[in-house]
């Protein structure tokens, strides 16, 4: 009796085990005379290297977090893949012959579809589609998938794993196309007036954009996911009439009645706070309302690194200094512009959405010119395009004070600023503090409430 039951519990054990889901991918690859000493396997949730031998290839076994679709990474290239658990995918490729990727093994086919229908994407032009009116447009989104269809029936694949994953990409990748597309049409047209219709708002009403499984397993989904989220916390920014209303907590707010704490909301703030950390009077809030969603200790350690870097730029504290080289001759410092408000423009001439606000910067500088402020533009051009500088000075007829600074991005003024991103303005007071380390731009009707506050 003590035998069967034995015997029972090992066919038991034995059926559980041959029973489990194996979660790896066979993958070998080689990429001839790529000159690469490694290449990255990226997805949604996944990221790893795996290093090459001379021949620049690997051999190795792919833990995945789930089936879909993944890029390699080679240098600044990138290949859009399908991996699948318990299945094996090899790729040959030489850099020489600038032939296309072989692809062996259970998932070749699925491989050869994903690999020819990012080619057939990248001759679509994004542009072009945008600048079609709202119909055309429609009309085009509908004639493309019929095409796409009607490819991959042709294609003969059956995997279905791989065709149900395919089909909430393309759905994904439309509704991110969708949202796009009212703002770019807008701005290609040049009609900032352009709303779209009821009906095209409506496209997008049955995507969920709160799928955390999605978000952690589809690339697509999180590009799309992110755009809407940022693109529908940026309306109710702009419907907010308070005067002391922030982008980055409206951000924060939006997404808190959407994601709970976990990880794609924890790597969608991450993301934002990348650009959307500013040393301003929201600082410490949108810091501890970071802290509040239980980050990793990494992501924590540098969102910490960059609030610890920005909370000596916040209001009356006092501002880094300069002494740079004026168009007009001689040099100009901080210093001498003591008793009066500074507003500065860190600028470039090869920079085309600081030269879109040149315009604007104008407009101000004339209605307050007689006013207790002076308008400081600081170039950070390289000395290679000191002529450059020198000549749109001029050639623009650029007002205020025109400034070079002597080391472009590695200048002091610069760094201590933590300027990483261009037009940048930043607003000084009478005693030499810091009033706004980043001011409202001139195009921006808060500037002048602002000024109309302090002058």
């Amino acid at each position: 009796m003590k035998r069967i039951i034995l015997l029972v519990i090992t066919i038991l054990i034995f059926s559980c085990e041959s029973k489990q889901e194996n979660t790896t991918v066979a993958f070998n690859a080689t990429f001839a005379n790529s000159g690469a000493p490694s290449i990255n396997i990226v997805g949604a949730n996944f990221n790893e290297q795996l290093k090459l031998d001379n021949n620049g290839s690997v051999n190795d076994t792919l833990n995945i977090p789930s089936t879909g679709f993944y890029n390699i990474v080679l240098g600044r290239d990138r290949m859009p893949i399908y991996l699948e658990k318990g299945k094996s995918l090899t790729i040959k490729m030489d850099a020489n012959t600038g032939q296309a990727p072989i692809f062996e093994g259970t998932l070749a086919n699925e491989n050869i579809f994903t690999r020819e229908k990012s080619l057939r994407d990248a001759e679509m032009s994004p542009m072009e589609l945008y600048a079609d009116e709202e119909s055309l447009y429609i009309e085009k989104m509908k004639s493309n998938k019929k095409a796409e269809d009607s490819i991959l029936v042709a294609s003969g694949i059956k995997n279905k794993s791989f065709l149900n994953i395919l089909k909430n990409e393309e759905i994904y990748t439309t509704a991110f196309t969708h949202n796009m597309y009212p703002q770019y049409h807008a701005y290609i047209t040049k009609n900032n007036s352009f709303k779209p219709t009821t009906s095209f708002k409506n496209l997008n009403n049955n995507i969920i954009i709160s799928d955390t499984t999605a978000y952690r397993s589809s690339m697509a989904y999180q590009q799309m996911v992110d755009n809407k989220i940022q693109n529908d916390a940026y309306e109710a920014f702009l419907a907010d009439e308070s005067e002391d209303k922030d982008m980055t907590i409206t951000y924060l707010n939006h997404i808190n009645n959407i994601y709970p704490n976990g990880f794609a909301k924890e790597k969608m703030v991450t993301q934002y706070l990348q650009y959307g950390l500013s040393p301003n009077e929201k600082l410490d809030e949108v810091y501890n309302a970071y802290k509040a969603i239980n980050p990793s200790k990494e992501n924590l350690a540098e969102i910490t690194s960059r609030y610890n870097t920005y909370k000596p730029l916040t209001k009356g504290n006092p501002s880094p200094a300069f002494n740079y080289e004026n168009h007009k001759g001689g040099k100009i410092a901080l210093a001498d512009l003591n008793g009066k408000y500074t507003y500065i423009d860190v600028w470039a001439t090869w920079c085309g959405p600081c030269i879109a606000e040149i315009p604007s910067l104008k407009k101000v500088e004339k209605e307050y010119h007689n006013k207790n402020i002076e308008f400081v533009s600081i170039s950070i051009d390289r000395k290679g395009d000191y002529e450059k500088w020198k000549k749109m000075v001029i050639d623009k007829e650029l007002v205020g004070i025109q400034l070079i600074a002597d080391n472009d991005w590695k200048s002091s003024f610069v760094t201590e600023y933590a300027i990483t991103g261009i037009p940048r303005f930043i607003l000084i007071g009478p005693d030499g503090n810091i009033v706004s380390a980043d001011a409202p731009r001139p195009s921006d009707p808060l500037l002048r409430k602002l000024l109309d506050k302090l002058i």
